[in-house]
């Protein structure tokens, strides 16, 4: 069997990194798409002609297997053998995990490279798979090895805080957040959640602001499907507040969710925010232009026409909600016309809205004005056998900040 010289340098390389627990470079290292690693699989190549060697090393040891497994993933990815990659990668990643949990804290950037890459990879195999008529799998099956590394974060016992591995927790739920948003697994995001929430880690400010604002994000998203909104505008916020400035595609992603919250709060997202984020104002501009003005009709007629659109987003529900803010501004426009009178006949608010183009019938008129008291969007009660509204005197339409 011939020798292979520039591999056993590169097998030293890794051993040496890690002897001196050199986790960042460790990392560059290993990654799929290095430059080291190009220039590793070039000399290779210049040195037996092929790759091919690469397939018939024995490792003598978990550096050896790691290294092996690693170039052979990257060999068969640059000849865009995708399943093969994805196999070898696995092996690499696999083989890291059985002395990951030995390892401190210098260790956790190899585990993030690790896992970006074979989540990375495991897509591509399953694409691969696909066009060719067979069942993917890959990426479930990432998820799950991930998973194994984002533990072994999250539960070390490390008791020095310098040493744990516990700053790798957030990072890692993070790349497995994604992965389970790509499954449309919520249910395991939740569960992650609760998970994360009862261990015992540093406080968050301590983490990377990176790590806080995707946390955030993914939190904050997951409480606006679950239509805890306020919990939702909390987390978005910070999100959004903190995120890198040029990250134009994370900032657009936290406004999806974040704009119709602050449009349910009366809030109408400012002209300069839908020029810089032409997404969000092709999504949600038509709509707070109509809120803004209270037209009714027309915020009707455009969620009819937006319905997929929102719907493919998420954001449906909650963008109905922004409903009640366009009626009661519509009620509001009514009642100044009427000289503000605390007493307004159902009669006489179904007539202004039909002015607005709004047909309505007094139980619907009766419904509406129940919801929005409900809500509190209105201060007032219904006199149903007298056919009227009795609003408060002294703030019938109350500050819309002031609604929880």
């Amino acid at each position: 069997m011939a020798d292979c010289q520039r591999l056993f340098k590169a097998q030293h390389k890794l051993k040496a990194l890690n002897s001196a627990n050199n986790g960042a470079e460790l990392a560059q290292v290993l990654q799929l798409h290095s430059m080291y690693t190009d220039r590793v699989l070039q000399d290779i190549r210049k040195e037996h002609g092929s790759w091919e060697i690469l397939e018939s090393r024995q490792a003598r040891g978990v550096w050896d297997e790691i290294a092996i497994m690693h170039f052979r993933a990257a060999a068969a990815d640059r000849t865009r053998d995708f399943i093969e990659a994805y196999k070898c990668q696995l092996a690499c990643y696999n083989a890291f995990l059985r002395i990951f949990r030995n390892m401190t804290q210098w260790s956790v950037p190899v585990i993030y490279t690790l896992s970006h890459d074979l989540s990375d990879v495991a897509q591509r195999a399953d694409r691969q798979l696909g066009s060719g008529g067979s069942q993917g799998g890959k990426l479930e099956e990432a998820t799950r090895i991930i998973n194994q590394g984002f533990s072994m974060c999250m539960t070390d016992r490390e008791p020095l805080l310098d040493k744990t591995r516990k700053w790798g927790t957030f990072h890692m739920a993070n790349i497995l957040f994604s992965l389970y948003v790509r499954h449309k697994a919520y249910n395991l995001c939740d569960s992650m959640v609760r998970a994360l929430k009862a261990a015992e880690l540093p406080p968050m400010s301590q983490f990377p602001m990176s790590d806080q604002v995707a946390f955030k994000y993914y939190r904050g998203m997951l409480a606006f499907r679950n239509e805890k909104y306020k919990s939702a505008k909390d987390d978005l916020e910070f999100a959004l507040e903190h995120c890198h400035r040029d990250s134009y595609n994370n900032k657009t992603r936290i406004l999806v969710y974040l704009t119709p919250i602050l449009m349910a709060e009366g809030k109408s997202p400012q002209s300069r925010l839908f020029r810089r984020y032409p997404p969000i104002k092709a999504l949600y501009g038509e709509l707070a232009k109509a809120a803004r003005a209270g037209n009714l009709r027309l915020f009707d007629s455009l969620m009819q026409d937006k319905e997929q659109q929102l719907a493919n987003a998420g954001t449906y529900i909650a963008v109905e909600r922004v409903r009640r803010v366009v009626v009661r501004q519509l009620l509001r426009k009514i009642h100044g016309f009427s000289g503000q009178q605390s007493r307004v006949s159902f009669k006489l608010l179904c007539d202004g809205f039909m002015a607005a183009g709004v047909d309505v019938d007094v139980s619907e008129m009766e419904s509406m004005l129940a919801d929005l008291i409900f809500a509190g969007y209105l201060k007032g009660y219904l006199a149903h056998d007298h056919g009227l509204a009795v609003l408060s005197k002294q703030q019938p339409f109350p500050p819309l900040s002031s609604i929880a």
